[in-house]
């Protein structure tokens, strides 16, 4: 009798190989890759130079920043002062525009 290999995930290091994600991963995980995608560019692994936040939120967000009042840096001074912004960092920015987004569709209605 064959057994069926069993593959275990703690030894997957991306979970789109385990499995189809939904929606909401798929755009959680896109989140994620676009970050260390500009963060390999330069400096410490897992952190973006100002440089690189820089060219991240004008290559990816041009219209999000302008269309939802969020300025970049005049809204988010906290990252743009950072030599080394964070994940979290990056997340926080995420979180704003989502919010503003939010507040945009809630009105509406």
């Amino acid at each position: 009798m064959a057994t069926a290999e069993v593959t275990d995930v703690t030894e997957v290091t991306d979970v789109t190989e385990v499995t189809k994600l939904t929606e909401l991963e798929t755009a959680i995980e896109r989140i994620v890759t676009v970050f260390f995608t500009f963060a390999a560019k330069e400096g410490k692994k897992g952190t973006l130079t100002a440089g690189e936040f820089k060219e991240l939120v004008r290559l990816q967000l041009p219209n999000l920043m302008k269309v939802r009042g969020l300025g970049g840096c005049s809204r988010s001074p906290g990252i743009c002062r950072q030599e080394q912004p964070l994940f979290g960092e990056y997340w926080r920015l995420i979180g704003e525009l989502a919010k503003a987004m939010r507040r945009e569709k809630a009105g509406k209605k």
